[in-house]
């Protein structure tokens, strides 16, 4: 075997009830809360939970609900600006992977005060206050994973700020994701596994990430019946809590587990690819790797890599490439016309290639072509 590294400092608890059942994390990491988090109609439990837990314990909070999807560098620092006054001692991240991205970008900012949010992107030294992850959707694995992806006006893109920022503790209660709409349900589960399988493929991965990935794919294939039978139901898809409590803790799983390969390796071209349809066709970051990863999974050409991505597919729960595709397209739930032009895609496709470090970890030798070829075919020759 190759010699490998692998570092997950995260201390992960999971479980129903995790917040108030480990609430004295919460008082050991001082006697004020900066929350991030976002608003949601009806009852926020995951915010209700971790409140109930500072009230108990007299530690001061403000709540933070303006972070939007994919935050931006003026976003993190206008908040960081207004919870200075307040002094947070640490930051609690609630939500998808916006909200605990943002809450290490402003835990970075509040930790420095001199630094402006262009820093983020040059200074990898730079450290943050402690942040706790609490997701509430399963599809980043953000709670786990180092990477904070902002929004850069300055370069109309998105990307990764330069320091390692790693949440302190993640708490998972899978009874946060039980009112998430199918919609969203469908895209950070398609995330989740996107994870897996990049960092499956990646050449970056090792003996005990793929590993790792396979036990995703294995909790994936478990939810696969499940999440058939909902997309083809149209009560189920319109019921307030599609799936039961046991699909949404497996899900929890995958994004976990994703998470932590993610960590270790980082993503393949499926990803970053994805960022030009984020941006511009406003195309939530989910549905847009998924709309991209079955044409990417056919691009390999040596026979390691087929047999590798042949393997994942059949540990996921799938015959084959095609079924998986199938699959993966039935769960693009996408609204309106989306679709980029050929002037467009090549446009995309010209810019990503321009990007050699996206390349690093691919395991075959690609370039703009490969690029070109998985943008049209999956928007524009599958779609028409």
């Amino acid at each position: 075997m190759d010699q490998f590294r692998y570092y997950m400092p995260t201390e992960v608890f999971f479980g129903k009830g995790i917040v108030k059942e480990k609430k004295e994390l919460f008082r050991q990491l001082g006697q004020r809360a900066y929350i991030i988090t976002y608003t949601i109609p009806g009852h926020h439990y995951a915010l209700e939970d971790v409140t109930a837990v500072l009230e108990e314990f007299g530690i001061p909070y403000v709540v933070e609900t303006g972070i939007e999807e994919n935050p931006s560098t003026e976003t993190v620092e206008q908040a960081a600006a207004k919870a200075r006054d307040f002094a947070p001692d640490f930051i609690i991240g609630i939500g998808g992977g916006s909200p605990i991205d943002a809450a290490k970008a402003i835990g970075v900012l509040l930790a420095n005060p001199d630094r402006k949010g262009g820093d983020l992107f040059t200074d990898g030294s730079l450290q943050s206050l402690p942040i706790i992850g609490i997701p509430t959707t399963a599809g980043t694995g953000a709670e786990v994973t180092h990477f904070s992806v902002l929004t850069r006006g300055d370069k109309d893109t998105k990307q990764a700020i330069a320091p390692r920022i790693f949440p302190r503790y993640a708490l998972l209660d899978a009874a946060y994701l039980m009112e998430m709409p199918l919609r969203l349900s469908c895209a950070t589960s398609i995330d989740a596994l996107c994870h897996c399988l990049e960092s499956y493929i990646s050449t970056a991965g090792s003996e005990l990430s793929r590993a790792i990935c396979e036990i995703g794919f294995n909790y994936f294939s478990q939810c696969v019946g499940e999440m058939r039978a909902v997309l083809g139901d149209p009560q189920r898809t319109t019921s307030k809590t599609p799936y039961p409590f046991e699909i949404r803790e497996k899900h929890m799983l995958v994004s976990l587990i994703g998470g932590f390969a993610n960590t270790q390796t980082g993503t393949c071209l499926p990803h970053g690819m994805s960022y030009a349809l984020t941006h511009n066709k406003h195309i939530p970051h989910g549905l847009a790797c998924g709309l991209l990863i079955a044409e990417y999974l056919k691009i390999f050409k040596q026979p390691e890599n087929v047999a590798r991505v042949d393997r994942a597919i059949k540990l996921c729960g799938f015959r084959d490439l095609e079924d998986f595709s199938e699959f993966i397209d039935s769960m693009l739930l996408l609204k309106g016309d989306f679709t980029p032009t050929p002037e467009e895609i090549e446009a995309y496709a010209e810019e990503f290639a321009q990007q050699r470090h996206r390349f690093a970890r691919h395991p075959e030798p690609a370039g703009k072509a490969e690029v070109l070829r998985i943008y049209t075919n999956s928007l524009l020759n599958k779609r028409r």
